[in-house]
C-alpha cells in the first residue's frame, strides 16, 4: 500500500495526518509512521503507529471529495491552504531553493559544496576549504537544502568538544536547525529525563556530540549500532583519518549508518595516501582501489577544496588586511649562559652521532631548546622530568642528557633566569602591553596568547596577574586538559562583549575550529610552533571570515650575537616568514613543505636544527608521496566552474512572505479560537510572535534550551535578516545569551508546526471552489498535488500542477506557477457566488481528473526514473570496474602459491569485504531506483468561470 508524508489515513475510527514515515521491517512491507490527530478525540495530539500492529487502516480516497464554495475574504483560505502544502512539500531539484533564506552573507563559493553533493547518487562530500572560509556556513546550507528535500530529518553532527556549543548555536541562529547538544551536561540531563533503556538517538532526531564522547561511552556505542541517520556530519575529519585508531574505526562504522555524509577539514590529509584514502573511502568506498591507490580522476567529485586565492574576488571585503608585528628580544646574559650549555649538549650529541649514530643527546638538546623558546619555565619542567627519569635508573652513561650534574647545571641556570627576572621575551611581552596602554581593565583590548606548553601558559598567568595586578577573571587559560563543559564555557565567554577576560592564554588545542574573532583581533604567538600548519591554524582563529577589524599578529622572537644560537633562532624565524609568504599569496601553508602533517613538519625543523640548515625550503627527495597531493588539489578553482549554483524561486500564491505570514496568523487565530496575544504577525516590522505555551514547549522539546525564551516571554521570528544578524551580534554582548530573534522561514520548527495546523484544519475529503470572472468562460481548473514515495516512505516526486477542462471537454496539464501568474492570483481576488449546479458539474468530472492526474504523474515518474537510470549508468560501470579490479588485485597478490591457514583466512576476509562493499553500494543504487509505488493524488482546489 502506498503511504507518504502529508497523506491522511483513518485508524480506529479517527483521522490522522502522516508527518513522518519509515520502514519497520526488512522487506519494506510494514511501516512506522508519526501522525497528527485530526478528529475531536485525537485532535492536535501526536501519535506513533506501526502498520504491523495497526494493519486495519484506510488511506483517503481522492475521488471522494466534497466541494464547497470559498467564502473567505479574497479567497484567502484557498490560497493559504495551497501555499501551506507548497511550503511543506519536498523538492527534487539540484538547484538551491531554501538556504538563501538563512542569515549569512551570500558568497557564491559557499553554495558549491551543496550543488556538488546533490549531483552525486548519494549526497556525500568532503569540504576541505582553507582556514577561515566558513565551512560551518557551508554545512548549514547543505542541511537546509536536504531538509527541504525530505532527506534531513535525522542528523548527527560530530565535532570537537570545544566547539559543540559554537557549532550548535551557529546552525540554529543562522538556519533554525535544532541540534541537541550531548556534552557531559547534556548526557546527565538525558539520564534524568529518559528511561534507562531508551536510545537517545531515537528520541532526538538531531544531535551534536563529540566523537571522543562516543568512543569513550560503551552504552552510546551500543545505541548507535541500532540507529540510522539521514545525515552525519564529521567536523575536523582529519582526526578520524587513521582507520586503525578508535576514532577512525568509529567514524568508519558511522559512515555506513547514514545516507548522506559530510566531512570537513582545512587540513584533510597528513601526507599519507592511506589516511586520505580512508576519508574518501567513508564517502564512497568504490572510489578507492582495493590496494589503497586512487587518482584525482576517481575522487575529484567527492571533495571541494578552495583557498583564499581561489575566492579572493568574492571575499575582498570579507578579509581585512593583516598586520604582522615581530617583537625582538635581545637575549640576556643569563639566557645566553643557559643556551651555551644547551649548545654544549647539542655539540656532544653531534660527536656521538658521528661516531656511533646515537642521537640521544642531540634530540634532548633540541627538545630543551624548543621548550626554552616557549619559556624558561617550560624548559625547567623538561629538565625536571629528565632528572626524575635519570635518577630512577641509577646507571652510568656517556650521554650528557643522562648526566645528573649537567642536568642540575641546566636547572640552576634556568632558575637563575627566573629569579633574576632576566626572561627577556616575557619582559618584551610586558613592555608591549604597557606601550599599548593595556592594564587589564574592562575596556582594554582583549588578546589571544598562544603557547605550546601548559607550563608556559601557567607561567604567563602567574606573572601577568602579579605584574599587572589582575583579578582572576581578567585572564583565562584554555587547553585540552579542560573538561568539555569548561572548554565550551571558556570559548563562549571570550566571544561575549561583557566578558571579563582580557587575555586568553591558549594551547594549540585552541587552534582548531574555535571562533576567537568576536571582540578580538590581536594574537600573540608567544612561541612559534614548529609547524606551518599549526601556525596557520592559530592565526586563523582571528583572521577569518566575519572579522570586523584588521587582524594584528605579534610574534615574540629572540635574537643573539652568538653565531650558533642565532643560527638556530634563525631557523625558527624562517617559519614566521614562510607563513607570511603563504598569507600574502592567499595560498596553502601545507604546500610549502608538502608534508601535510604537523608532526612531520616539526621533524623537518628538528632536522634543520640538527644539520644547521637555515634553508630548509624543500623536502628530502625520499619523502613519501612526493608531489601527489599538490597535484591532487591543483586547479581547484577551474574544476569548481562546473558546480556554479543556480537558484530556484519557490512557487507562491502571495506577493510577499510578509503577506503569507500575516494570512497564516489570522487564519490560525480565527480557526483555533486564539487571541492575537498568542500568535501575532506585525506587518510593519515583519515580526511573528508566538507565546511559549506548554503545548509549544512540547512541540519544541528538542531545540537548544538556550534558544528558548524565558518564562512568559514569546518567541520572536522575523523576515528581517538584518534584525536577526543584529540579534546575533547583540547576543555576543552577554554571557549565556542567544539571539532573541529567529529567522522566519519554512525550516523553523515553529513554522512547521503552524503549517501543520493549517493543513490539519482542512479536511481531506473537502476542497474549495473559487469562481473568478477573469478566467476563460466555461473553463474549469483543478489544482492538483501528485506525490510518489519510494519503498522507504520518502517522497521522491511531488508536483503541483493544474488540470484544465476547456469548453470542448478537453483536458490539459498546465504549470501551476504560470497559472498563478497568468491569472494574477497573487493579487486580491474576488469569488463570485457558486451555484449548486456548478458544484455538481465540477464533481462529475472528478474521476476523470484523478485518472488524468495519475497518468500525468506516472509520466513524470517515468521521466524521473529514466533520469535516475541515466545518472546511475556511469556509477554502475564504476562499481563493476572496481569489483573486477579488486578481484584481479587479490589474484595477483596471492597468486597460485600454496597458502597457509592464516593467509587463506585473510584472503577470504578480503573477498567477503569486497562482496560486502559491492552489495551495499548496489543496494544503495537500487534504493534510488525504487519509485514504483502508486501515485498519491490530491485535488487541492478548483478555479472556474461559468
Amino acid at each position: 500500500m502506498n503511504l507518504s508524508q502529508g497523506q491522511r489515513v483513518n485508524i480506529r475510527g479517527e483521522d490522522f495526518l502522516i508527518t513522518n514515515i519509515k520502514n519497520s521491517n526488512k522487506n519494506k512491507t510494514k511501516f512506522v509512521f508519526e501522525a497528527l490527530g485530526l478528529g475531536n478525540l485525537v485532535g492536535g495530539k501526536r501519535f506513533l503507529f506501526d502498520t504491523s500492529i495497526d494493519s486495519d487502516f484506510q488511506p483517503t480516497d481522492p475521488t471522494k471529495i466534497e466541494f464547497q464554495e470559498d467564502t473567505s475574504v479574497h479567497c484567502i483560505e484557498t490560497k493559504l491552504y495551497i501555499e501551506t502544502l507548497i511550503r511543506k512539500a519536498t523538492i527534487q531539484t539540484n538547484d538551491i531553493t531554501l538556504a538563501t533564506k538563512g542569515v549569512f552573507r551570500k558568497e557564491t563559493y559557499q553554495f558549491a559544496p551543496t550543488i556538488k553533493a546533490l549531483n552525486l547518487p548519494r549526497p556525500r562530500l568532503l569540504i576541505a576549504d582553507a582556514v577561515g572560509l566558513g565551512k560551518t556556513i557551508e554545512v548549514g546550507i547543505f542541511l537546509s537544502e536536504m531538509i527541504k528535500r525530505g532527506k534531513g530529518k535525522r542528523i548527527m553532527v560530530l565535532a570537537l568538544k570545544s566547539i559543540l556549543t559554537q557549532f550548535q548555536q551557529e546552525i540554529w541562529s543562522r538556519f533554525a536547525i535544532p541540534l541537541v547538544r550531548l556534552d557531559s551536561i547534556g548526557i546527565q540531563k538525558l539520564k534524568s529525563e529518559l528511561p534507562l533503556n531508551k536510545n537517545p538517538f531515537d528520541y532526538y532526531d538531531k544531535t551534536i556530540i563529540s566523537i571522543d564522547t562516543l568512543k569513550q561511552n560503551e552504552k552510546f556505542q551500543h545505541y548507535i549500532e541500532k540507529t540510522r541517520w539521514d545525515i552525519i556530519v564529521i567536523d575536523e575529519c582529519h582526526t578520524v583519518a587513521n582507520k586503525l585508531s578508535e576514532r577512525g574505526n568509529l567514524a568508519k562504522s558511522l559512515s555506513k549508518k547514514c545516507e548522506s555524509l559530510i566531512l570537513t577539514s582545512a587540513t584533510p590529509h597528513s601526507g599519507k595516501k592511506e589516511n586520505f584514502a580512508n576519508i574518501i573511502g567513508m564517502i564512497e568506498p568504490t572510489a578507492i582501489s582495493w590496494n589503497g591507490d586512487f587518482s584525482k580522476k576517481n575522487i575529484k567529485e567527492y571533495f571541494v577544496r578552495r583557498f583564499k586565492k581561489d575566492v579572493q574576488t568574492e571575499l575582498k571585503a570579507s578579509f581585512l588586511k593583516r598586520e604582522v608585528v615581530p617583537l625582538w628580544a635581545q637575549l640576556s646574559q643569563d639566557e645566553i649562559n643557559f643556551l651555551a650549555l644547551q649548545q654544549e649538549i647539542k655539540n656532544h650529541g653531534h660527536q656521538l652521532n658521528a661516531k656511533n649514530k646515537e642521537e640521544k643527546d642531540l634530540l634532548f638538546s633540541i627538545g630543551l631548546f624548543k621548550s626554552f623558546l616557549s619559556s624558561p619555565k617550560a624548559a625547567l619542567e623538561t629538565v625536571s622530568k629528565r632528572l626524575d627519569k635519570v635518577k630512577k635508573k641509577f646507571e652510568e652513561s656517556r650521554f650528557l642528557s643522562d648526566d645528573i650534574t649537567t642536568l642540575h647545571r641546566c636547572g640552576f641556570l634556568l632558575e637563575k633566569i627566573l629569579s633574576n627576572h632576566s626572561d627577556t621575551k616575557y619582559r618584551k611581552f610586558k613592555s608591549i602591553l604597557n606601550e599599548l596602554g593595556w592594564s587589564g581593565k574592562k575596556n582594554d583590548k582583549r588578546f589571544v596568547v598562544f603557547a605550546e606548553r601548559i607550563a608556559t601558559l601557567k607561567y604567563l598567568e602567574k606573572n601577568l596577574i602579579t605584574d599587572f595586578k589582575l583579578s582572576a577573571e581578567t585572564i583565562c587559560l584554555f587547553s585540552g586538559q579542560l573538561s568539555d563543559k569548561d572548554q565550551q564555557e571558556v570559548i563562549e565567554d571570550f566571544g561575549k562583549q561583557d566578558s571579563s577576560t582580557r587575555i586568553l592564554l591558549c594551547s594549540d588545542a585552541g587552534s582548531l575550529g574555535v571562533n576567537l574573532h568576536y571582540y578580538c583581533h590581536i594574537i600573540f604567538n608567544y612561541d612559534i610552533p614548529w609547524s606551518l600548519i599549526t601556525l596557520e591554524q592559530r592565526n586563523g582563529r582571528i583572521d577569518r571570515y566575519g572579522q570586523e577589524e584588521n587582524p594584528r599578529i605579534y610574534y615574540l622572537l629572540s635574537k643573539s650575537e652568538n653565531s650558533e644560537i642565532e643560527s638556530d633562532l634563525r631557523i625558527i624565524d624562517k617559519l614566521r616568514e614562510k607563513e607570511e609568504e603563504v598569507y600574502k599569496s592567499l595560498g596553502d601553508a601545507q604546500s610549502v613543505f608538502q608534508l601535510y602533517d604537523s608532526k612531520q613538519e616539526e621533524k623537518l625543523v628538528c632536522d634543520a636544527i640538527k644539520s644547521k640548515n637555515e634553508h630548509f625550503t624543500t623536502r628530502e627527495k625520499n619523502i613519501q608521496n612526493d608531489d601527489f597531493f599538490e597535484n591532487l588539489f591543483s586547479n581547484t578553482e577551474s574544476s569548481e566552474k562546473d558546480v556554479q549554483p543556480k537558484f530556484e524561486e519557490m512557487i507562491t500564491l502571495f506577493d510577499s512572505d510578509s503577506k503569507f505570514y500575516e494570512s497564516l496568523c489570522n487564519y490560525i487565530n480565527q480557526h483555533e479560537k486564539l487571541t492575537s496575544d498568542f500568535l501575532k504577525f506585525e506587518t510593519e516590522s515583519d515580526i511573528l510572535t508566538v507565546t511559549n505555551t506548554k503545548e509549544i514547549q512540547k512541540i519544541l522539546y528538542d531545540i537548544p534550551i538556550e534558544a528558548k525564551p524565558k518564562s512568559q516571554n514569546p518567541y520572536y521570528l522575523t523576515l528581517d535578516k538584518d534584525l536577526v544578524e543584529n540579534s546575533i551580534t547583540k547576543a555576543r554582548k552577554k554571557k549565556g545569551d542567544w539571539p532573541k530573534y529567529h529567522i522566519l522561514y519554512e525550516n523553523h520548527p515553529l513554522v512547521q508546526y503552524l503549517l501543520t495546523i493549517v493543513e490539519a484544519n482542512n479536511s481531506e475529503n473537502k476542497a474549495n471552489i473559487v469562481k473568478l470572472n477573469h478566467l476563460p468562460k466555461e473553463c474549469i481548473y483543478y489544482v492538483v498535488n501528485g506525490q510518489v514515495a519510494n519503498a522507504s516512505g520518502t517522497i521522491v516526486l511531488s508536483e503541483f500542477f493544474v488540470l484544465s477542462l476547456d469548453i470542448l471537454g478537453h483536458f490539459s496539464v498546465n504549470c501551476f506557477q504560470r497559472f498563478v501568474t497568468d491569472f494574477k492570483l497573487q493579487n486580491n481576488i474576488y469569488s463570485l457566488q457558486v451555484e449548486s449546479t456548478e458544484i455538481e458539474r465540477i464533481n462529475q468530472k472528478l474521476p476523470q481528473v484523478i485518472g488524468k492526474a495519475i497518468e500525468y504523474i506516472e509520466i513524470q515518474k517515468s521521466h524521473n526514473e529514466a533520469k535516475l537510470f541515466d545518472k546511475l549508468i556511469p556509477y554502475d560501470k564504476k562499481l563493476n570496474q572496481w569489483k573486477s579490479d579488486s578481484y584481479q588485485y587479490l589474484n595477483d597478490y596471492y597468486g597460485n602459491k600454496t597458502l597457509d591457514k592464516l593467509t587463506e583466512g585473510r584472503k577470504k576476509r578480503e573477498i567477503d569485504e569486497i562482496e560486502s562493499v559491492a552489495s551495499i553500494t548496489e543496494e544503495n543504487y537500487n534504493k534510488l531506483r525504487e519509485i514504483d509505488n502508486q501515485p498519491y493524488i490530491k485535488v487541492l482546489a478548483v478555479f472556474f468561470n461559468s
